[in-house]
């Protein structure tokens, strides 16, 4: 009997610093996932403070060409429409990895990764319109050469714009799908 007691005492303690290695495991795992998804909350606030310059320099560029003031309060109202959705679908708050489970992790990720879809899908094309838009009201404000210059610019200046959203969308998605897999294999353990 002695020896089928010192067996269970074993068998707990062995079952005691398994269960304190795969918490420490989720903690560090946790801690990685908050560090992952930090330069999403740093890409929001570096959003939230670059809309008012690019408010300012849209209404200087409407008084430079002399269009109206409606292309930059425009600009100014979807891009804080824009910014706001954007504080809902890429930032990711540090306290979900400690205070939810990693189910309600993957289901907040994986709803803002859809969120994130549908905004890109929206947002894109109305940026292309404003553009397009914006570049016709520069290019008929005046005959000469500036304006010209100032709308194929500004053309030159989406495209870039167009094709940095988009390597910034998929590094995003990127970013969840991996935070999402490594949820998935603390699930499992």
């Amino acid at each position: 009997m002695d020896e089928l007691d010192i067996l269970r005492e074993e068998m707990a303690a062995m079952k005691r610093n398994l269960d304190k290695q795969q918490i420490v495991n989720e903690n560090l795992m946790r801690t990685v996932m908050r560090q992952r998804s930090s330069w999403l909350n740093t890409f929001v606030k570096a959003e939230i403070f670059m809309l008012p310059f690019l408010y300012l320099f849209f209404a200087a560029a409407c008084a430079f060409f002399k269009i109206s003031q409606w292309y930059a309060v425009t600009f100014l109202v979807v891009g804080a429409i824009d910014t706001a959705l954007d504080w809902r679908t890429f930032r990711v708050s540090p306290k979900i990895f400690g205070t939810y489970t990693m189910l309600e992790v993957r289901k907040l990720l994986i709803k803002q990764k859809k969120e994130r879809f549908v905004q890109t899908c929206i947002a894109l094309p109305l940026a292309i319109i404003w553009l397009v838009f914006f570049s016709m009201a520069v290019m008929h404000s005046d005959d000469s050469a500036v304006n010209w210059g100032g709308a194929i610019g500004g053309i030159i200046g989406g495209i870039i714009g167009g094709i940095f959203v988009m390597v910034l969308y998929h590094k995003a998605q990127k970013t969840n799908d991996a935070i999402i897999e490594e949820t998935k294999g603390l699930e499992e353990e």
